[in-house]
């Protein structure tokens, strides 16, 4: 008898302590297994060469989609993919005249990376969280005039800035500002020998967080 009551005495303690374990497990945000970012903007090409007497080339700057997904591993950390597609003119700037749209340009990236996020900021009952983004991928163009079409692909690093505004659980808006830095390589695309420069492309971009 004096066994079971020393049982019974046993399991009703570690019920208690275990109590305010479970509490606190209870209270702790999960993470979701994914979450998949559709999104339109504007992509800004900057010059692909400079050329003699202040000229210069450029692969088009035009609307921009495509679509980011992003992997928790921690609540700050996170791995990243992304894609995105971009039409546009190419444009010779002139040192007179200004520039010129000629052509068609169509730009892919592709791009993977990490990003880290700051601590959720609570106001009027939303979330806003700030991050940063770096990683690498490709840039890959095809430039079309007078009916020949070229094409070129380059390594690009990637860095961006942007924040997570959620309205409900699982479903926010994600505002990105992103930089590929790359050089493109104007004799594959275009045949003439010109070296080509270090590129800073912009993508700025809007979208919708879903999160599983």
């Amino acid at each position: 008898m004096c066994s079971f009551i020393r049982l019974g005495s046993t399991l009703a303690a570690l019920s208690l302590a275990a109590a305010p374990l479970a509490a606190q497990t209870n209270t702790t945000p999960s993470l979701p297994l994914a979450e998949v970012s559709p999104y339109v903007g504007y992509f800004v090409a900057s010059s692909i060469a400079d050329g003699p007497f202040g000229t210069s080339l450029s692969a088009g700057s035009g609307a921009l989609y495509g679509a980011q997904i992003r992997i928790p591993l921690v609540p700050s950390i996170a791995v990243i993919g992304n894609v995105g597609y971009s039409t546009g003119k190419m444009r010779a700037g002139l040192p007179i005249l200004g520039g010129l749209d000629f052509g068609e340009s169509k730009t892919w990236l592709y791009d993977g990376g990490i990003q880290l996020s700051a601590p959720p900021m609570a106001r009027r009952g939303r979330s806003l969280v700030p991050f940063a983004q770096v990683g690498v991928g490709g840039v890959h163009r095809e430039l079309s005039f007078s009916g020949l079409t070229n094409k070129s692909g380059n390594v690009a690093w990637n860095v961006g800035l942007g924040a997570d505004l959620e309205f409900v659980p699982g479903l926010g808006v994600r505002l990105l500002v992103k930089d590929y830095i790359g050089k493109f390589d104007v004799r594959e695309a275009t045949g003439f020998d010109i070296d080509s420069k270090t590129m800073n492309d912009l993508g700025l971009s809007v979208g919708v967080n879903l999160s599983f």
